[in-house]
C-alpha cells in the first residue's frame, strides 16, 4: 500500500466536513420553524373583539327614521322678545359674482430677437438624426408658440460620455424673455433651461 499524498481523498473530506455543517445548519432552522408553528398553534385562543349585540340589526328593530322627530308644537313664534336682546339688522351683501371657469390664463407670448444671445435648451441627444423629428414633434404641439423660433443645434463634445446635440430655440434678447419661453414649454411637460449662446 503506497502512503502517497492523495489531492481527490483531501477534497472529498473536505466537502463532506461542509456537507456535514450544512446539514446541521438546516436541522437547526427546522427545529426553530416547528417551534415557531407549535407555539402559534397550541396557545389558548385569543379574544376577539365582538359586539354585545346582533352585529346587523334590521331597521324594524332600531325604529324607524322619523320625519319630524320633534313634532309640530316645537316650530312656534317665540311668546316675547326684548329689544335689548334683538341684534341690528345686518344689510345683505351679495355673494361676489364668480368668473366662468375657462381655460388656464397663459402667460404673454415670448419675443423673438433675430441675433439675440439666450436661447432655450429644450434637449440634448445622442443622435444628430433625431433633432429634426423632435423639433417637429414640439412644433407641433404648440405650433403659436414655435411659429417665431429658430431651431439652434449646438454639437457638444462630453469627452467619455459622448457627443450630444443640444437642441435649441432661440434667440432671445434678454434672460426674462428666454425665461417664458421656458415656462410656455414646461407647461407643456417638456424640460427647458436658459441658456447663453
Amino acid at each position: 500500500m503506497s502512503r502517497s499524498f492523495d489531492p481527490r481523498m483531501h477534497a472529498y473530506d473536505d466537502q463532506s466536513r461542509h456537507a456535514g455543517t450544512l446539514y446541521v445548519l438546516m436541522l437547526v432552522i427546522a427545529v426553530c420553524f416547528g417551534g415557531f408553528v407549535w407555539q402559534l398553534y397550541s396557545s389558548p385562543e385569543t379574544p376577539r373583539i365582538s359586539s354585545p349585540g346582533p352585529y346587523k340589526i334590521s331597521p324594524s328593530e332600531a325604529g324607524a327614521i322619523v320625519a319630524d322627530p320633534i313634532g309640530p308644537d316645537a316650530l312656534t313664534e317665540p311668546e316675547t322678545l326684548n329689544a335689548a336682546s334683538t341684534p341690528a339688522p345686518v344689510a345683505e351683501t351679495p355673494p361676489p359674482a364668480l368668473e366662468p371657469a375657462g381655460p388656464p390664463q397663459v402667460s404673454a407670448a415670448p419675443q423673438f430677437a433675430a441675433n439675440g444671445q439666450f436661447v432655450a435648451q429644450l434637449a440634448a441627444l445622442q443622435s444628430e438624426a433625431a433633432v429634426d423629428p423632435l423639433w417637429r414633434r414640439l412644433s407641433s404641439r404648440a405650433p403659436q408658440l414655435f411659429a417665431a423660433a429658430a431651431l439652434d443645434v449646438e454639437r457638444a463634445d462630453l469627452g467619455q460620455r459622448g457627443i450630444y446635440y443640444r437642441v435649441r430655440a432661440g434667440h432671445f434678447a434678454n434672460r426674462d424673455q428666454a425665461a417664458l419661453f421656458c415656462d410656455r414649454i414646461r407647461q407643456m411637460g417638456q424640460d427647458c433651461y436658459v441658456a447663453a449662446r
